[in-house]
């Protein structure tokens, strides 16, 4: 799961410190992580293949003065969605949605593709009958009508199978970051010995052409 609480967000505020463009960077960043190393351990535990996921936005607390900051911001999470990372978004649920959402959803969707609009699903207050359909109550935050209560706080928490031992796996970046960091001695060697040797080149090319031979 992953759950953004938008109401809680003063995007303006938030623009004065950041960026909107840093902002969709953090999400595919997340969106990356999902597919490796997230998803592969889900998949090592639950013994088959899972490649999608579940996100909720909560709109509670977003007022007209913020609605269109963040119905903005809603737009651009769901396009990066649609084209960037389809395979991966299982449901959208939009909750907690307030008072004439649903005339600017249906402006927002119009500029979505249809398969992506069947996975987003608005929801009012009333809301935890259908989360829980699709979410197992203890996986769902208590304060979403589940019974997950993790330690510090489930904002704050990054538990699942890919920080168990048993389940988790390094990720390709990872390896690859490790390739990449990781220069081997013989490599290392080579290059100081071509340091050492470079004034020296330097001097001989600076050095005179020797003068011709007589004939």
């Amino acid at each position: 799961m992953y759950i953004e609480k938008l109401g809680g967000i003063d995007l303006t505020a938030m623009t004065k410190i950041t960026s909107e463009k840093r902002m969709l960077q953090n999400l595919a960043v997340e969106y990356e992580r999902l597919a490796d190393p997230r998803l592969p351990a889900c998949s090592r535990k639950s013994g088959y293949l899972l490649e999608t996921c579940c996100t909720v936005m909560d709109l509670k607390g977003v007022g007209i003065t913020k609605a269109p900051s963040v119905f903005g911001y809603v737009k651009q999470v769901s396009a990066m969605s649609q084209n960037y990372y389809p395979e991966r978004l299982g449901k959208l649920y939009l909750i907690n949605a307030p008072w004439g959402f649903s005339g600017v959803w249906s402006v927002v969707k119009a500029w979505l593709d249809p398969v992506t609009v069947e996975k987003i699903h608005v929801l009012s207050s009333s809301y935890q009958a259908e989360l829980l359909k699709q979410v197992p109550a203890e996986n769902l935050p208590k304060e979403f009508g589940g019974k997950c209560e993790c330690a510090g706080g489930c904002e704050l928490s990054d538990m699942g199978p890919w920080r168990e031992k048993e389940w988790s796996r390094p990720a390709k970046w990872e390896k690859q970051e490790a390739t990449i960091t990781t220069v081997p001695a013989e490599v290392k060697e080579g290059a100081a010995a071509a340091a050492a040797d470079a004034p020296i080149l330097a001097e001989e090319s600076k050095a005179p052409a020797p003068a011709p031979a007589a004939a």
